[in-house]
């Protein structure tokens, strides 16, 4: 059993990969700790969806998330390793090609809400969003990988796509804003 590590951060700081000691603030950290987010937030998903499929997809995303972690946890150090390739950006695309069939295209905001595992992946949606602008930030300082961010963009279209298959195999009608409604509203 691996000891558990602990202490060694008191002081604001933390291990990237290869060593390298930043603060707890450190953009690459900030990244980090949103994507641990989203990938808790799945986890959470994954428990409560009754939908085998759905939950054999969530998996793949989560295991894909470890190794989009591997990368940001290396930027800008010596022990820099590109983890993040084409094909799991195919592989994400393709679970988008499977599940959106299965809704009705719309124009209209979605109200979060429906079947317990529907709000929940319009949670981690939401976590993947700010997941996604932490690493955007990354890019001021570091060369960030191009198809790393791609994954991240369709990863938040995959968690909406899902939400809404849930709730439309569930039966669960969805509640919309119009965008007319919102245009032509006075204050």
């Amino acid at each position: 059993m691996v000891k558990l590590r602990y202490g060694s951060g008191d002081d604001g700081t933390t291990e990237l990969l290869g060593g390298v000691r930043v603060p707890k603030d450190d953009p690459r950290v900030e990244a980090l700790g949103a994507l641990d987010e989203v990938n808790s937030i799945i986890g959470l998903a994954r428990a409560v969806t009754g939908y085998q499929d759905i939950k054999d997809a969530l998996l793949r995303i989560q295991r894909s998330l470890y190794l989009v972690c591997v990368e940001i946890a290396s930027t800008g150090t010596p022990a820099y390793k590109r983890t993040v390739n084409e094909d799991m950006l195919r592989e994400l695309e393709g679970f988008i090609e499977r599940y959106e069939p299965e809704v009705r295209a719309t124009s209209e905001f979605i109200i979060p809400y429906g079947a317990i595992s529907s709000t929940i992946l319009h949670v981690a949606r939401t976590i993947a969003r700010k997941a996604e602008r932490r690493v955007v930030s990354l890019k001021a300082r570091f060369d960030v990988n191009d198809v790393l961010l791609a994954y991240l963009n369709r990863l938040s279209t995959f968690l909406f796509i899902l939400s809404r298959v849930v709730n439309a195999r569930g039966y669960v009608e969805e509640e919309v804003v119009r965008m007319k409604d919102v245009l032509d509203r006075k204050p």
